[in-house]
């Protein structure tokens, strides 16, 4: 046999049962057919519970996507970080004994004649300072006592 006489088959049978059922259906007595209403209005009871899991559900999605957002933020400062330009410490030395205040001015703090003080090692009579710069160079010059500059060209210090 061909699909097509099994489908038609099985389509006869289904209308046969159905015919069965239907004379069933309408003799049974008022008070059961107000039981399928009832059902049905459970159903309809249950339902608006459904729908408050659904909106229950929509906080923790925001709070899912809330906490992806604040990932991609971390994850991003941690890049930027990276990229950023690396500090570093540098140190500073100037031979001037007879100095009473000795400090360094460079294109790295704007050529201030006060902004990065050294101190001086009584055992050794050298003046020392530590300044943090990016990578790069910069031209400087060691101030002595606020108005004598070193002579001759600009030092260069590279980073």
């Amino acid at each position: 046999m061909s699909k097509g006489t099994k489908t038609v088959v099985a389509k006869a049978a289904a209308k046969k049962v159905a015919a069965k059922a239907a004379p069933k259906a309408a003799a049974k007595p008022a008070a059961e057919k107000k039981a399928p209403a009832k059902k049905a209005a459970c159903k309809t009871a249950a339902k608006p519970a459904a729908e408050k899991k659904a909106v229950a559900a929509k906080p923790a999605a925001k709070k899912t996507a809330v906490k992806a957002a604040a990932e991609k933020k971390a994850l991003a400062a941690k890049k930027a970080a990276a990229k950023a330009p690396k500090k570093v410490t540098v140190v500073f030395e100037a031979n001037c004994p007879l100095a009473t205040t000795v400090s360094v001015a460079g294109s790295f703090n704007n050529w201030a004649v006060d902004k990065d003080m050294l101190k001086k090692d009584k055992k050794t009579g050298l003046w020392t300072g530590k300044v943090t710069l990016d990578a790069g160079d910069y031209e400087y010059k060691f101030v002595c006592d606020g108005q004598y500059w070193d002579e001759g060209d600009n030092k260069v210090k590279h980073v």
